[in-house]
């Protein structure tokens, strides 16, 4: 079974506003790299083209540059030199991403005379054995507790990233007591989770990496309420979990989330997630599905999509409200007007329905600009089959046609599409079938039988759907 993402997908999505990565060698050998030295045929870029690198950065006006491998501490001069000229060229904060192994008291105060800001440390386990079996260095544990020690003492910010993996995702909860106990300084925990890229996708068994969401989705809230009690940040970054997966109740310290909500239901950076993730079936019916771009792909492959749950359903307007805090209902049955477009657009819930009847040729544009994740249209399929509907209704279809080919031709991934949902009321066989063939051939995503000619009342909006 072929898992193997796109080459540049991986190392694409982890860029920050500035990355510049000094060399890809590195002393430890972690099993689950994304970025292998061996994938690099040239291990370190020449001086001059680091210098170019950071000189744009500088032009570019960019607030962060974070120094990246491979390890960067193993060319200590070059780094430290690095990052002087980043400070000294106008850049306020500049972060080192280090497994820490290297780094002593001396090297620190280098590092923070330079004018290192922060630190992103790769502290795998708390578990000396696991650490090092992750880092497939002996002694990398000690050593790295030295480091982020020595990083602490001179005032460097440290962020500690665990890549949660299946030996250690059982013990997540005790990593958070232990740094709030041996790392009292340490007040963030960047969460990631083993990727099925590198070297862990080339392994005869990945599956022997890759951690189980189901046990994680347990861990994952606890963990967070040891972190909280500690006054520990814990964020959820590209490279870490599907909402659902322990983090629903925080999506704002969830990067996917965060930048999909600035963003709507249009293309958003880090939701795209470059085709290195989807979401499956288990997704369909989650109201979170704007704002989380699934799982990776050889999870669903590996894991079959274990420990993936909704952890809020959408429901259609036409069976309820569903729950406030996931999702708003804009009912605009009796007419779709300026005041429907603006409640669509103040709606801060990751699912947005637009209830309507009929849609009108000047709705197309600003509905397509609402922020709208869901369209539920009560469609009158009278005269349909006969090609005599009533012009309300040829209408409506006219717009969905052209609204359904814009996104057809956009081929957004399913967590960016808006979806339309359409219930027919009664009219004839011939009529509804006509109807159904239509909204198949366009790709409309759920028909369903049902409603009543007359205003719905509060208990007919509850009446149960029947999909086609």
């Amino acid at each position: 079974m072929d898992v193997t993402p796109r080459a540049s997908a991986t190392e694409q999505n982890h860029r920050t506003k500035g990355l510049l990565r000094l060399t890809m060698a590195c002393n430890e050998r972690c099993p689950f790299c994304n970025v292998p030295a061996e994938d690099y045929a040239r291990k370190t870029p020449p001086s001059a083209e680091i210098d170019q690198q950071l000189q744009a950065f500088i032009e570019d006006g960019a607030g962060t540059l974070t120094i990246s491998g491979g390890e960067p501490t193993l060319l200590r001069k070059r780094l430290v030199a690095l990052v002087a000229r980043a400070r000294a060229g106008g850049i306020p904060f500049v972060e080192l991403q280090t497994n820490a192994v290297l780094i002593d008291a001396t090297y620190a105060a280098e590092l923070a005379q330079a004018g290192l800001t922060s630190a992103f440390v790769s502290l795998l386990s708390h578990v000396p054995e696991h650490h090092d079996g992750l880092a497939g260095l002996n002694g990398a544990f000690a050593d790295c507790l030295r480091g982020i020690d020595a990083l602490l003492a001179q005032g460097i910010e440290v962020t500690l990233n665990p890549v949660l993996a299946r030996q250690t995702q059982h013990l997540f909860d005790g990593f958070v007591a232990f740094v709030a106990k041996r790392l009292p300084g340490v007040t963030t925990i960047s969460v990631s989770a083993v990727q099925p890229h590198g070297r862990a996708a080339r392994g005869s068994h990945p599956e022997e990496l890759l951690p189980d969401y189901s046990v994680l989705a347990e861990q994952i809230p606890r963990a967070r309420t040891i972190a909280e009690a500690a006054g520990i940040r814990m964020v959820n970054p590209y490279c870490g979990l599907p909402l659902c997966v322990g983090w629903q109740s925080d999506s704002a310290r969830s990067v996917e989330a965060f930048e999909a909500a600035r963003g709507g239901w249009r293309p958003t950076l880090g939701i795209e997630n470059l085709g290195d993730k989807r979401q499956d079936e288990a997704c369909e019916a989650c109201a979170w599905r704007t704002r989380c771009g699934g799982a990776w792909h050889a999870y669903w492959a590996l894991r079959g999509g274990r420990g993936i749950v909704p952890p809020h359903v959408v429901v259609p307007p036409w069976r309820g409200s569903g729950d406030p805090q996931a999702q708003t209902i804009v009912d605009a049955r009796a007419g779709v007007s300026e005041e429907s477009f603006a409640r669509l657009r103040a709606a801060v819930t990751p699912t947005v329905w637009l209830w309507a009847q009929q849609l009108t040729a000047d709705s197309e544009a600003p509905l397509m600009d609402s922020g709208c994740t869901d369209l539920a249209v009560d469609l009158d399929p009278t005269g349909l089959a006969s090609r005599r509907a009533a012009r309300p209704t040829m209408t409506t279809l006219r717009v969905l046609h052209r609204m359904l080919r814009a996104m057809n031709r956009t081929a957004l991934p399913a967590s960016r599409q808006l979806r339309v949902h359409v219930r027919l009321l009664p009219a004839a066989r011939p009529d509804q079938a006509a109807a159904v063939a239509w909204a198949r051939q366009l790709g409309v995503f759920r028909v369903v039988r049902g409603g009543t000619r007359k205003e719905p009342t509060k208990d007919s909006t509850r009446e149960r759907d029947k999909p086609i």
